[in-house]
């Protein structure tokens, strides 16, 4: 049947933050209080109307920022007092459309490095950045690029030392001022954008990968290591402040203004280096990504650093249909200190948090496990510490990060005495680490341990040697994606990262007020991260753009000329072309990019699941050119992903997904060759066959290549992806998994009966099962393990038996002809939460953190009706009743069949203070914070009532939203 009505509505409307854990509270975002977006028609004055409108209410309210151009008409503001009934408030509002809540995004740290820059003839050979110079005179001359971050420290030499007319920064505008931060969210605009007091120095750093140019510097506190320039050093650069001198939060209608503000003020690309966690594309800001994209202003945004966590993590707003998103690969090259073993030179890794070590120092190295590289020892010196590691440097193998991080690794060794803490890596180069601030840090690869291990196993005793001075260094894993960079495909199944830049390693600008916290001598640092490779990809558009000025081409094609011209490349150390989710076209190349003469048009092929299989596309070949051009198409395979386990519901993280060589879509064409005239276009059918799953929902892809005539030295790439299997009908719910009970629960001692979604005893943390009792003052704990995320989530309290037959509810006052749902509760949390989840977010085992118990809720018999009214449950016997909307599956048709349910036992609910039949243990574990604070259910009661009477209509982005209810976090990679 089809869902109720009010099922519908709630389902919009109520957004609670999915439950990842217990102790995981920074992963749990808040809505701004009071904070709201109100959009209008285009000729309406929405502050005149706002004004009048309040003042007849009696209502105080401030204006937190707003936008009146030809992309939007909007007024955010903050409502005085009691705003719980928001939704009376802005009944009657003449001339609005919508009104939403406004939610916070916060910014996470990049990797920082003490690795020296990358010189401009490394990394920008690879990219095809020089060929675009040296053979194009391209330098993004004529072309503004927007940066919407912390500022930028437009007095930075390398930066042009200045804002406004004749300098590179022209101009731009500060729209939260320095107080502003997630605990002071009112903003105080001006219009100085200047990046003078974050210590990240994010916008700056951006700023000079894209447009900077570090060459003939002089200044003191101003000299690079290595003179360098950004990708298009001669682009104009628009800067747009959205985070506070502490750079911890900022909000969407902020970043919303800041794309449209930049789009009116005249920018042609858009960077956007921030993001929140893996979502559906509905948010502010995509919804403006998309907008100005129409009238060609390209929206460049980084796909986000949880490489570790698997696949389908690719972040908004980089996941808008209106974005161009962005992965990071690795650089060629770099620069690093070095470590001679008798005399044998290899790179190594300073430790970020303590790099204590001097020019020609000698290292007494001690070995704690000779046989751990051999034996893949994963926690190398957890519990087998070599005694005689005192006074000694000890050499320790970095296993995997969830096992331990180097942080935890360097303590293992400064317990056991030692003076200096050496890891190394069974990989070809050394990683950065951020080790340990109590004991100097350093990182070997694999090539620098193996000789030392093998000179120490055969009795020798090699002389180890510092040296800090830096020596160029290939790196082995050059040309690869970064192992931070997140997968998708989209949680729509679209081709999302559509291409990659180099993003490891990059070496830029930074303010003086960074340099001094970072106790840098000069304003410039080497960080890592999609941050830093969306600025490049930014770059290489604005080179693009120059070459094609006279062409005005629109969004569309400027994406098919990059991702049309990128260069897919292969797993590291693996033969086989890397996986379209993870690389999306490939690495880009500017040159490539500017210099074709030919256009394949759709960019890349979304083929969906079984379901849904697109088995033909008609692709669409432009020839630019002058000649005649005859074109032959053919395709090769990329690695399939495996990312679930036969038999395992929840998603793989990086370190047990698979990559392998079958289960390939085969691809045909109408014609293998076709010829086009001059400045035509043909169209030419192509046909696709889906593999037959071998394993659990394998992704496969591959590329179409198309070789012209003209043009036969680089090949157009056309990447196509898609999913075995019904993606609809994938669990979201986590049921039985043997990887989450071995990597989550097996630490901390559980067994697999308890790692999945259900009810359990608050005490011993023990299923709760058929004909248990529950008392309603201890409770019952409420896990929740979500292998998929979901647009939808609720918990429901469903009467059995007597209870039912007596109509105990409907007594109690409870509609059981809409849904009920039951109350969250938390120690902090005195008036509980609704049982609901919009969107529910997969969960995840962030790489290098400590085991942690599972994430519940309490229940203490208590639930809501579907119009708001909240009241304790009488006695008697009930069910919980999970249900998740699939995937696939749109909000305004969804029935019964559409959800993934599942229906606790049968309990008996009783009150007072006899102990639980389902507690079965002593000592009550915290109960978890990771619960939205949303509103009572009088006041939900009260808003759900002014929605329904509301004469002007919401989108479907505002009914979900529009409870001020908390959106995912932002993160800020």
């Amino acid at each position: 049947m089809k869902l109720t009505p009010i099922y519908a509505l709630l389902l919009l409307i109520t957004h609670v933050s999915a439950l990842v854990r217990r102790g995981a509270p920074a992963n749990a975002p808040d809505a701004l209080k009071c904070s709201f977006m109100i959009d209008f028609d285009a000729d309406v004055d929405g502050h005149a109307v706002l004004k009048t409108h309040f003042e007849g209410k009696g209502v105080l309210w401030q204006e937190s920022t707003s936008v009146r151009n030809k992309f939007a008409n909007f007024v955010s503001v903050r409502i005085a007092g009691d705003c719980q009934d928001a939704s009376l408030i802005f009944h009657g509002i003449p001339g609005a459309k919508t009104f939403s809540g406004v939610t916070s995004r916060k910014l996470a740290a990049t990797q920082h490095s003490n690795s020296p820059p990358l010189s401009d003839a490394a990394y920008h050979t690879s990219t095809g950045v020089n060929d675009a110079r040296q053979k194009l005179g391209l330098t993004g001359k004529g072309i503004t690029v927007a940066i919407i971050d912390t500022g930028v420290y437009y007095l930075h030499p390398a930066l042009g030392g200045g804002i406004g007319p004749g300098f590179k920064v022209i101009g731009g505008y500060d729209l939260v001022g320095d107080d502003y931060s997630d605990a002071n969210q009112v903003p105080v605009p001006d219009d100085d954008p200047i990046d003078n007091c974050s210590e990240i120095s994010h916008g700056t750093h951006v700023s000079g990968i894209v447009a900077g140019d570090a060459r003939n510097m002089t200044a003191v506190g101003f000299v690079p290591a290595i003179p360098f320039t950004g990708v298009a050093y001669e682009a104009k650069l628009l800067a747009y402040r959205v985070f506070g001198c502490t750079a911890n939060g900022t909000a969407t209608d902020i970043i919303a203004a800041a794309i449209y503000r930049a789009a009116a003020d005249g920018a042609h690309i858009i960077n956007l280096s921030l993001g929140t966690v893996a979502k559906y594309a509905d948010e502010p800001e995509e919804i403006a990504a998309d907008i100005v994209s129409k009238y060609g202003h390209v929206v460049v945004s980084a796909v986000g650093n949880s490489g570790a966590q698997g696949v389908q993590m690719t972040s908004s707003p980089s996941n808008a249909k209106g974005a161009l998103a962005v992965a990071s690969f690795q650089s060629p090259v770099s620069l690093k200190p070095s470590v001679f073993v008798d005399g044998g030179s290899y790179p190594c890794v300073l430790g970020n948090l303590n790099a204590s070590f001097t020019e020609g120092q000698v290292l007494e190295i001690v070995v704690n496990d000779i046989q751990a590289y051999e034996k893949r020892v994963e926690n190398d010196g957890q519990t087998n510490i070599n005694p005689g590691a005192k006074g000694k440097a000890l050499l320790l193998r970095l296993g995997r990060r969830d096992v331990a991080t180097s942080t935890e690794r360097c303590r293992w060794a400064l317990a056991a005495g030692a003076v200096q803490c050496i890891l190394y890596e069974p990989t070809d180069s050394a990683q950065s680490i951020t080790g340990n601030k109590d004991i100097p840090c350093m990182m070997l690869g694999r090539e620098a341990a193996v000789a030392l291990l093998s000179k120490i196993a055969a009795g020798e005793k090699p002389q180890v040697v510092i040296s800090l001075k830096e020596t160029l260094y290939p790196l082995q894993t050059a040309g690869s994606i970064s192992n931070f960079s997140s997968p998708g495909l989209s949680l729509e199944l679209d081709i999302k990262p559509e291409l990659g830049a180099i993003g490891g390693n990059v070496y830029s600008t930074i303010s003086e007020h960074s340099a001094k916290a970072l106790n840098l001598s000069t304003a410039f640092k080497t960080l890592s991260g999609t941050s830093m490779a969306s600025p490049y990809a930014a770059g290489v558009m604005a080179l693009l753009m120059q070459h094609r000025a006279s062409e005005i081409p629109s969004f569309n094609e400027l994406r098919g000329y990059l991702m049309n011209t990128a260069s897919p490349k292969p797993i590291y150390q693996n033969n086989l072309t890397h996986s379209v989710a993870y690389q999306g076209a490939g690495l880009v190349n500017a040159f490539y990019a500017a210099s074709t003469k030919s256009l394949v048009l759709p960019a890349a092929i979304a083929l969906n699941d079984t379901d849904n299989f697109k088995s033909s596309v008609a692709l669409t070949i432009r020839n630019n050119d002058d000649i005649t051009v005859t074109y032959s198409l053919s395709y090769f395979s990329a690695a399939t992903v495996n990312a679930y386990l036969d038999g395992d519901d929840f998603t793989q993280d990086a370190n047990t997904t698979t990559f392998t060589d079958d289960q390939h879509a085969s691809v045909s064409f109408k014609r293998d060759f076709i010829t086009i005239m001059p400045k035509a276009f043909a169209k030419i059918d192509v046909t696709f066959t889906a593999p037959a799953a071998q394993t659990a929902y394998p992704i496969y892809s591959g590329y179409i290549r198309v070789v012209a005539s003209n043009q036969p030295e680089h090949p157009i790439h056309v990447p196509y992806a898609g999913l075995v299997g019904s993606y609809k009908n994938k669990g979201i719910w986590s049921r039985n998994s043997s990887s989450l009970a071995t990597k989550w629960g097996g630490p901390l001692g559980y067994p697999p009966s308890i790692v999945k979604t259900g009810l359990y005893s608050p005490t011993s943390l023990t299923p709760l099962r058929d004909g248990d009792t529950i008392n309603a003052t201890v409770g019952v704990a409420v896990m929740i393990l979500v292998s998929t995320t979901s647009r939808f989530a609720s918990f429901e309290i469903l009467a059995q038996g007597q209870t039912k037959q007596n109509k105990v509810l409907e007594a109690a006052g409870f509609n059981t002809s809409d849904i009920v749902l039951i109350q969250f509760k938390d120690e902090t949390d005195e008036d509980g939460v609704p049982g609901m989840s919009v969107p529910l977010v997969r969960d995840v085992i962030p790489d290098g953190t400590d085991a942690t118990e599972p994430g519940y809720q309490i229940f203490f018999g208590r639930a809501y009706n579907s119009s708001g009214y909240a009241a304790d449950l009488p006695p008697g016997e009930y069910v919980i009743k999970f249900s998740a909307l699939r995937n696939f599956v749109p909000f305004w048709s969804a029935n019964e069949g559409d959800m993934d349910v599942i229906v606790s036992p049968t309990f008996k609910l009783v009150t007072g203070v006899a102990e639980s039949s389902s507690a079965r243990g002593s000592a009550a574990p915290t109960p978890s914070t990771n619960i939205l604070k949303a509103a009572t259910a009088q006041k939900l009661a009260s808003r759900l009532s002014a929605l329904l009477q509301s004469e002007f209509p919401l989108s479907l982005n505002s009914w979900r939203r529009v409870l001020g209810f908390a959106a995912p976090v932002m993160w800020k990679p």
